[in-house]
């Protein structure tokens, strides 16, 4: 197998303390049902129905709304490209301006402070947590999540791990390279029976960089990312989803502002049809999108339009699981999401006496 020696800045550090739970997952369950059930923070009453779809036409007068990007200008914003390119938000006499977002960049935060007049959330969780957060983020409400799933994942290139359906338990005694979101790490080593130090965590960037290094065993990135930095470096790989042994997720949940949306809810309505249309142009017509991601995605020069196919092949079951419209959630699986995070302690301020 091929081996490339890459030069790293990775910070050591300590092992994530094992996070014993505050309380039973029932008894988290009913608190948030109760104190901070989704239906305060979610909505699906934006999202078209077939009927919507049929019959369009501009508003009078133009509105230009700014949108603050869960990431850079790269493939993961194909719906907004699509829509711009193809002329839906048009339709609808809207004009929209791409903010990119990225490292240090939280829109969740410039939208609150009417930055921007929509946000994108990486990760759905974080919107539970902004609201009951001791500085609250209040007013905020996701409209639709274009990915119904995680796409978070470990990853590795080690070859006796290539071939085995892989556990939580192949980490233990391994160390893992990742971002922010490996503070959850403690939620799936208890889950999994596993103890403080059976793996070792170390911080690093957004390339699985680490894993040619051979500094860590597995890299926690997207499963339609980093992958295909992976092969293209000339490694097979193989993954362990995060969300079966952690949690589930909404990444890319599309987030409003309640008083916007109550005093104007026609403007809302049309900007999710017009990002409906591009989500759907995307699954019906991958080469055209593909073609105008290469127009838009400034950020990523490195993209071609394989790796662009690629991503939305694998992406494709995130977007279209289940029954449900187009970036339509169902509140239980969120507010499964959300007992699981209080379970362990990631709400400290919710009061479920």
């Amino acid at each position: 197998m091929k081996r490339t020696l890459v030069l790293l800045a990775t910070t050591a550090l300590a092992s994530p303390a094992l996070a014993e739970p505050d309380m039973t997952y029932e008894e988290a369950l009913a608190c948030v049902e109760r104190v901070v059930p989704a239906q305060n923070y979610v909505t699906n009453d934006l999202l078209p129905s077939d009927a919507d779809l049929a019959d369009i036409s501009p508003m009078a007068e133009t509105v230009t709304m700014r949108v603050g990007l869960s990431w850079v200008l790269d493939d993961g914003q194909s719906h907004f490209y699509n829509a711009i390119e193809q002329g839906f938000f048009a339709d609808e006499g809207i004009e929209v301006e791409l903010v990119p977002g990225g490292p240090g960049k939280n829109h969740i935060q410039t939208l609150g402070g009417g930055v921007v007049d929509v946000a994108v959330a990486s990760a759905g969780s974080y919107l539970p947590r902004a609201i009951t957060s001791p500085t609250p983020i209040e007013g905020i409400t996701s409209v639709g999540s274009v990915l119904k799933g995680g796409p978070a994942a470990f990853l590795t290139i080690d070859e006796d791990l290539l071939s085995k359906e892989l556990t939580p338990q192949d980490l233990q005694g391994r160390t893992v390279a990742g971002g922010p979101f490996l503070e959850h790490m403690p939620i799936l080593l208890d889950k999994a029976g596993m103890e403080e130090g059976d793996v070792t965590i170390i911080k690093a960037g957004f390339t699985p960089d680490a894993l040619f290094a051979g500094t860590a065993d597995f890299y926690f990135g997207w499963i339609f990312n980093q992958t295909r930095a992976i092969s293209a470096q000339g490694y097979e790989w193989n993954a362990l989803m995060w969300g079966p042994h952690g949690f589930e997720d909404f990444p890319d949940s599309i987030v409003m502002m309640k008083d916007t949306i109550a005093e104007n809810p026609e403007v809302g309505e049309r900007f999710m049809r017009a990002v409906h249309r591009g989500i759907d142009f995307m699954l019906e017509n991958p080469e055209v999108s593909a073609d105008t991601v290469l127009k838009y995605a400034t950020d990523a020069p490195h993209l071609t339009k394989e790796l662009v196919l690629q991503r939305y092949e694998q992406q494709a079951p995130l977007v279209t699981k289940g029954d449900l419209r187009l970036m339509e959630t169902d509140f239980s699986a969120w507010n499964e999401n959300t007992a699981t995070l209080l379970q362990y302690g990631f709400m400290p301020t919710v009061d479920c006496s």
